[in-house]
């Protein structure tokens, strides 16, 4: 393999003349051999990076800290990089323990490097464009990543929050088709009261909607940016006016409304806007995770369990028994709560061990935050059109199950009197009918009553 040779503070180091990165990332693939995913790997972190670094770019012209024969062919990297051409030369695992150094000098090197192709000068040729002195000019990894952190979050967001709104928007269609499946409620594994499964199907919609506007509002609070703080909130290494030109250029290259944090010294010192992010996709997904394992239980049997839905058959159930389906969407939703559950472990104990002025644990923020998000967008949408979507009720199982249930004893108490009632229900323990039956065979009641009796109370519940 043909190498070019730069050498920086630490001495020489071998680079691969066929890729655009320095000695600074050679030194960081070194360190860090995780097996993990890279940077290139995340085409929205590396999005956010490129945006900054050609705003900051622009901003600097404007300023004139740089020129413009540096500057438009490093916003031409810029735009290479926006557009996902030289991800093969964003090799920095996420998780690298740099503090973020490495993953913003891989940036800057590569940047660099494009930047002196487009001006026919060789890579490694740094006294032409420098990635300190020209990519990094007003900037510190400590501003640089949190802020691209919090772009790539919103955008990936985004993609998550559409998935949730796929979820409740089909469980809100599930709850009109089913406001007429009468069934039997239940509260601790009990027979409860009678209700509808449009009624329990309103329930879904209502906590998945609401999970999903949090996950929202949280999402717009990441639009405040540490970028302009430098190392440690005091600006310094910046020329007076950057900031307020870099967030102009960077609202106008990402189409967002992006601002300077209220206190830099509190943009840089903390991650707490991560973490409640990752609280409320925790609560997301914890709510599909209820849902999924309600699903579960209503779906069991279907000759030994409750049946009273029916969930679409999309694979094979076992090995070695024939016909069997489990539910397999469901235990994937169920399975995604706990690993988002476990990402918040990691993204809050990350958060509180940040120390004095900057958190370098902002990786394994990204990293875990990244997965969540990433994880929330495949498989809600999947939970959506691969299970909700398709759910049929078995209504006759629904009516068996309510009517051999006690459920219907309180209803007829404002017609039987309550000692009447419970001494029906006693007799029904110790015969082979119901307490339904019973009172039909004493005539207390009718078969129409019945019905009747069941619309008005399910009425009832909802006023």
């Amino acid at each position: 393999m043909k190498t070019r040779i730069e050498i920086d503070s630490l001495g020489p180091k071998n680079i691969p003349v066929d890729k655009l990165y320095g000695s600074n990332t050679v030194r960081a693939m070194e360190n860090f051999p995780i097996s993990d995913r890279i940077l290139g790997q995340e085409p929205a972190l590396v999005k956010a990076l490129a945006q900054i670094k050609k705003a900051c770019a622009q901003a600097n012209m404007d300023l004139g800290t740089i020129n413009e024969s540096v500057g438009k062919p490093l916003i031409q990297a810029c735009e290479d990089m926006i557009n996902g051409r030289l991800n093969e030369h964003l090799v920095v695992p996420i998780l690298e323990g740099s503090g973020g150094t490495s993953t913003n000098m891989n940036v800057n090197e590569v940047l660099a490097n494009r930047a002196l192709q487009l001006l026919d000068k060789l890579p490694g040729d740094y006294d032409v464009v420098h990635p300190n002195d020209h990519v990094n000019q007003g900037q510190s990894t400590n501003d640089v990543l949190p802020s691209a952190i919090k772009l790539a979050c919103y955008e990936l967001a985004q993609k998550a929050i559409s998935s949730l709104e796929i979820v409740a928007t089909t469980l809100a269609q599930k709850s009109s088709e089913f406001s007429d499946v009468y069934r039997l409620g239940r509260t601790c594994l009990q027979d409860g009261q009678p209700m509808t499964l449009g009624q329990a199907f309103e329930g879904y919609h209502a906590v998945i909607d609401r999970a999903t506007s949090r996950v929202r509002d949280q999402q717009q609070r990441l639009l405040a940016l540490p970028l302009g703080g430098t190392a440690i909130g005091t600006g310094l290494g910046s020329t007076e006016g950057f900031q307020n030109i870099a967030f102009k250029h960077l609202s106008s290259f990402s189409g967002l409304p992006v601002m300077p944090g209220h206190n830099r010294f509190d943009a840089m010192q903390n991650l707490d806007e991560f973490q409640r992010l990752s609280s409320e996709l925790e609560t997301a997904t914890g709510a599909m995770a209820k849902i999924a394992k309600d699903f579960i239980l209503l779906s069991s049997g279907p000759a030994g369990g409750l049946a009273e839905i029916l969930l679409p058959s999309v694979q094979p159930g076992s090995s070695i028994m024939p016909g069997k389906v489990n539910p397999v969407i469901p235990m994937s939703t169920v399975q995604l709560a706990q690993i988002v559950h476990g990402n918040h472990c990691c993204i809050v104990m990350a958060c509180q061990d940040g120390m004095l002025e900057i958190n370098h644990y902002e990786h394994s923020v990204a990293s875990r935050l990244f997965d969540s998000l990433h994880r929330v967008s495949e498989i809600a949408r999947t939970f959506a059109t691969h299970c909700i979507i398709g759910i049929k009720a078995n209504e006759k199982r629904s009516m068996e199950n309510l009517l051999n249930s006690f459920a219907l004893a309180t209803i007829f108490v404002p017609k039987l009197g309550y000692s009447e009632v419970s001494k029906l229900v006693k007799e029904s323990l110790n015969c082979d009918e119901t307490f339904l039956e019973l009172a039909q065979k004493k005539k207390l009641i009718t078969e129409d009553e019945i019905l009747d009796e069941i619309k008005r109370s399910v009425r009832f519940n909802n006023l």
